[in-house]
Parts: structure tokens; C-alpha cells; sequence
């Protein structure tokens, strides 16, 4: 069934798409789907993209073994060392991306220090 418009956007990204009336009436599978005059299906604005990336991880789960090699060890620090309890202070995405690039800053410089030295 091919849904129309998003009706309504929820807080966290969540998108609520309504089928038209005359499409549910029409639909043979109307019966198995739904009691309601119309179905309504949730979303999340970014949902194709979580479904490639579960597919890419199903076909090389090798991924995630590096990617926590890799990657978590330093974001974990990030959370430990610089933010103590290990949350972010601020909300919303520039709050999060502006103390996110201050700790990357931190850390690369103490990365710096710890493999050139000072004099």
C-alpha cells in the first residue's frame, strides 16, 4: 500500500503516515490489517537508512568487530575522562556536535602529547 503525505511529525523523528479512506476500503487484505477506516503507520525519518546499515552489518559482521576496535575505545575515554559521568551536557544536535568536537580536540591533543612528547 503506498501511503500519501506524513500527517503528523513526533519530537524524535518519528513520521506518521495515514492511508487515504478510499484506499483501505478497496485494499482485499483490509481485514487482516486493520478495524479502523483507514491504517496509520509510524515511522522514524530515518528509518531506510537503519535498514541498510542492519543489512551491510548481517553481511559483514566483521564491521563491528573493528568498529569496536576501533571507534569505542576512544568515544568511551571521550565519555570517562572528559565528561566524568559519561553524558553529554548540552541537547540537541549543535550542542552534541559542539561538545563532541571539543573533546575529539582534547583528545587528539593529549594523543599528541602522549606520542611526540613536550620538551
Amino acid at each position: 500500500m503506498i501511503f500519501q503525505q506524513p500527517v503528523k511529525h513526533h519530537n524524535r523523528g518519528d513520521r506518521l503516515y495515514a492511508a487515504r479512506t478510499e484506499d483501505c476500503t478497496n485494499c482485499p487484505l483490509k481485514s487482516r490489517c486493520t478495524q479502523a477506516e483507514r491504517r496509520d503507520v509510524s515511522r522514524h525519518a530515518h528509518e531506510p537508512v537503519f535498514e541498510r546499515m542492519q543489512q551491510r552489518v548481517k553481511a559483514y559482521p566483521e564491521m563491528m568487530v573493528r568498529r569496536r576496535s576501533i571507534v569505542e575505545n576512544p568515544f568511551g575515554s571521550f565519555k570517562q575522562w572528559l565528561f566524568g559521568n559519561g553524558r553529554f551536557l548540552l541537547c540537541q544536535l549543535n550542542g552534541f556536535q559542539g561538545e563532541m568536537s571539543l573533546a575529539v580536540q582534547a583528545y587528539n591533543l593529549k594523543r599528541a602529547i602522549n606520542v611526540l612528547g613536550t620538551r
